[in-house]
């Protein structure tokens, strides 16, 4: 594995950018999810473990296919929109992206059983997809910082070792980084910094656009055992399609001019796609008529991934300008961790459901695999153990009927995946659902609409050294419609 290291490549950085490989920001961003599917569980904030007897519901819970006693088959397509507001060095800047996509699709085809000598009354099949995490965003930030990117490529390109083909190797073919007389590596900005480190100042700006996603495809088969116990189990196939682009731009700035160098821009492409397969087992038991629980147990994804990737540098000078480029390709492995769910349910009689699941997740466990680079693998192993922690999650939904009306509510809460440390700055955030949705439903017939919003706020360091953080403040809504036939 080429070990990649990026000016500022995934939006929940926690340490400083060139500090670690970006395969160890990855590993978490792709093993996160925010579950979507159907409009009725997103409307109930994806509270569904214990409930089932719905197709999104199979992400979190499997066993949920013994709830169904007819056939049924849905379409949920949906609207994105995500919203950033960024603050750096005391400006803020709105940006936003829409996105159409499909959210679920799938059918469930059922069995009656109760003519047959035993206690089992349903055997149910499902084939689904469920969208399980979006990646679509926009960020733009600017402002005139006493910190160049330059003090530190300068300061590691006089390391021994420290040279990158990807970064020094760029900033030196566009004469953005040159040489003195003693064979020291320098820039027009370090040496306008030496000559007034407190009056020292230049423009900053920073552009990065994400797109993509994450889904799963569930086969999945249950059993319902007496009406009072459902299982199932699912095998899934994830796909996962991942672009980012990110444009670091400096130039001078009237208060302390260059000698030569009027601006440079260091932009960074990759393109990363997989496909990830994991296996799911639960159950839930009604011990009582209006009382469900529900456990569920989702193996690890194993990912097979393949990464695309470049960089070029452009430099603009008093009398010229240069440009530079490289790029690669790396295929590597990436194993998510296990996830365990249980989830309490109340049914009163035809009239209300309540859900509340909680769900446990170690991003510690995650591990990247790669048999031609051994020793990088190793030390970003290394740094995923030391950087991440368990997150707990929290989902509790409600839906009122009264005659084919259906009202649903819920919300959704997620701790810090990472670690407190001396050096870390994502350790306090945190992840908060609101959802919302209403539904029509007769007999072989239903139209369910849902919106939600997942709000973030969170931190990115430019480059080390630079104790200038960007706050980062992420609404991102989804409106979900969806359509569905029993038969």
């Amino acid at each position: 594995m080429k070990r990649l290291y990026i000016i500022i490549a995934i939006f929940l950085i926690n340490t400083s950018i060139f500090s670690q490989s970006i395969y160890v920001d990855n590993s978490l961003v792709f093993s996160q999810n925010n579950y979507g599917g159907t409009a009725r569980f997103v409307g109930m904030g994806g509270a569904f473990g214990a409930l089932g007897g719905d197709l999104g519901s199979l992400s979190i819970n499997p066993g949920g296919i013994g709830v169904f006693q007819s056939s049924e088959l849905v379409f949920s397509p949906g609207l994105l929109f995500d919203k950033t507001t960024s603050s750096y060095l005391g400006n803020s800047f709105n940006d936003n992206k829409y996105k159409m996509n499909i959210n679920n699709f799938g059918f469930v085809a059922s069995y009656d059983l109760t003519n047959s000598d035993t206690r089992w009354t349903n055997f149910n099949f499902s084939v689904t997809y469920n969208k399980v995490n979006n990646f679509s965003r926009n960020i733009y930030f600017s402002g005139v910082s006493n910190y160049s990117l330059l003090e530190y490529a300068v300061d590691g390109a006089n390391v021994d070792g420290a040279w990158d083909p990807l970064f020094h190797e760029l900033l030196w073919q566009t004469y953005v980084l040159n040489e003195d007389v003693d064979t020291m590596i320098i820039s027009d900005a370090t040496d306008r910094l030496m000559e007034d480190v407190d009056g020292f100042r230049i423009n900053q700006s920073k552009t990065i656009q994400t797109e993509g996603s994450k889904g799963i495809y569930n086969i999945t088969f249950g059993a319902n055992y007496s009406h009072q116990l459902y299982i199932g189990a699912s095998i899934g196939i994830e796909t996962l399609n991942y672009s980012q682009s990110s444009s670091h731009f400096e130039s001078e700035s009237a208060i302390t001019p260059l000698d030569s160098l009027l601006s440079f821009n260091y932009l960074e492409k990759t393109e990363i796609t997989g496909t990830g397969f994991t296996f799911k087992v639960g159950a839930i038991y009604k011990p009582i008529d209006f009382l469900r629980l529900g456990l569920a147990i989702h193996l690890p994804t194993f990912y097979e991934l393949q990464d695309e990737f470049s960089v070029e540098v452009s430099s603009v000078f008093d009398n010229d300008d240069f440009s530079a480029s490289n790029g690669g390709r790396n295929n590597y492995n990436l194993n998510t961790p296990m996830r365990f769910i249980g989830s309490l349910g109340l049914q009163i009689s035809k009239f209300a459901l309540f859900d509340i699941d909680y769900e446990y997740v170690d991003y510690s466990t995650m591990k990247l695999e790669e048999d031609d680079d051994l020793q990088d693998v190793q030390i970003d192993n290394t740094a995923i153990q030391n950087l991440y922690q368990a997150q707990h999650n929290i989902r509790v939904g409600a839906e009122f009927r009264t005659g084919p009306v259906y009202l649903r509510g819920g919300a959704a809460y997620s701790t810090s995946p990472f670690v407190k440390t001396d050096y870390s700055i994502n350790h306090e955030t945190s992840y908060l659902t609101f959802a919302g949705g209403i539904g029509y439903r007769v007999k072989n017939f239903f139209v369910d609409f849902a919106y939600s919003q997942l709000v973030n706020d969170y931190k990115l360091t430019l480059f080390e050294y630079n104790p200038n953080n960007t706050t980062i403040n992420t609404k991102q809504n989804n409106f979900i419609l969806s359509i569905g036939f029993k038969f």
